[in-house]
């Protein structure tokens, strides 16, 4: 797996632990819930707005990549 999808399954995780839906970004965002999909299905996010997701999931962009990270230690 990409660095990339990594980083979005631990976004991915954030989010669903809380108990937030695309729908919930998507109006976080000020965003279309079709929009927000695309946005994850496609995994292409600015910087600013993958900060603006990460704050929304109560995550940091550091904290995404320690879990992505400790997600491939721990798959090795």
């Amino acid at each position: 797996m990409s660095q990339i999808e990594e980083i979005m399954k631990a976004l991915k995780t954030s989010l669903r632990v809380r108990g937030h839906t695309y729908k919930d970004v998507a109006k976080a965002m000020n965003l279309s819930e079709a929009s927000v999909k695309r946005l994850f299905a496609s995994g292409r996010f600015t910087l600013p707005r993958l900060q603006k997701i990460c704050e929304f999931a109560g995550v940091s962009i550091y904290d995404l990549t320690r879990m992505a990270q400790a997600d491939t230690q721990g798959a090795a």
